[in-house]
């Protein structure tokens, strides 16, 4: 959890007076702090993602069914979105948004797909293709995404 103090001084639209300069930069810098908290634990869940990207294709048995796959589209005897793999990995990681969007789908996997649309076209083919995600899958990213950060803040007094 991360603690957060509550402190109504900072802001016009919360403060019940007028602050002290020494009360304003309190506030400021308590405020500056506690996003730079949050933001240090979403860069560390950005990380863990990063760590685990694609485990789907690292992993025996799938690395073989995913070499298996890859092969076997190459040589034009399978459409590689209907291969066993590519539905196993379609189902375990989570940036495939526009294949399989998870319920609780956030931030998170956005960036992740992104990243990973990124490098695969820069390293496939030197370009990078558009990259789309629907309103309604943002949308709902950022409504869990507000949802899970939030459930990590506690506010104390002050």
């Amino acid at each position: 959890m991360i603690k957060i103090v509550k402190n109504n001084l900072g802001d016009s639209r919360t403060a019940d007076r007028v602050p002290t300069i020494t009360e304003f930069n309190k506030a400021n810098s308590a405020h500056t702090n506690d996003v730079q908290n949050l933001m240090r634990h979403v860069s560390e869940r950005v990380m863990q993602r990063a760590y685990s990207h694609d485990y789907t294709k690292i992993q025996e048995p799938d690395r073989s069914m995913f070499y298996r796959d890859l092969c076997n589209t190459i040589e034009g005897n399978m459409n590689f979105k209907d291969g066993e793999w590519c539905k196993i990995h379609y189902s375990m990681e989570r940036h495939h948004l526009n294949e399989v969007c998870p319920d609780d789908v956030d931030f998170l996997d956005v960036i992740e797909m992104v990243c990973d649309c990124i490098c695969a076209g820069m390293a496939r083919s030197g370009e990078v293709r558009p990259v789309e995600i629907s309103s309604e899958i943002l949308q709902k990213a950022l409504a869990n995404t507000t949802k899970k950060l939030s459930g990590m803040i506690e506010l104390v007094g002050e």
